[in-house]
C-alpha cells in the first residue's frame, strides 16, 4: 500500500467548506466552485484548491501506466 503525505495549512473557523470545496476542484483540475464561496473566503478556496492539486500530482505517482 502506497502512503500519501500532505501538509493541509490551517483553516480559519468557518472556511473549511471553502477549503474543502477548493480540494475537489483542484483534484478536478477545474474551478466549478470558484464562484459559489464567499469572497472573503477565496485564500482558503485558493489554499483548498492547491491541496487538491498536490494529492491529484501524489496519486498519479502511483497509478501503474
Amino acid at each position: 500500500m502506497k502512503e500519501v503525505k500532505l501538509v493541509i495549512p490551517e483553516i480559519p473557523h468557518g472556511h473549511g467548506l471553502s477549503f474543502k470545496k477548493g480540494v475537489v476542484d483542484g483534484l478536478l483540475d477545474t474551478k466549478q466552485h470558484e464562484n459559489s464561496c464567499h469572497e472573503t473566503h477565496a485564500a482558503s478556496y485558493l489554499r483548498g484548491y492547491e491541496v487538491g492539486g498536490q494529492l491529484k500530482d501524489e496519486v498519479a505517482k502511483h497509478v501503474k501506466p
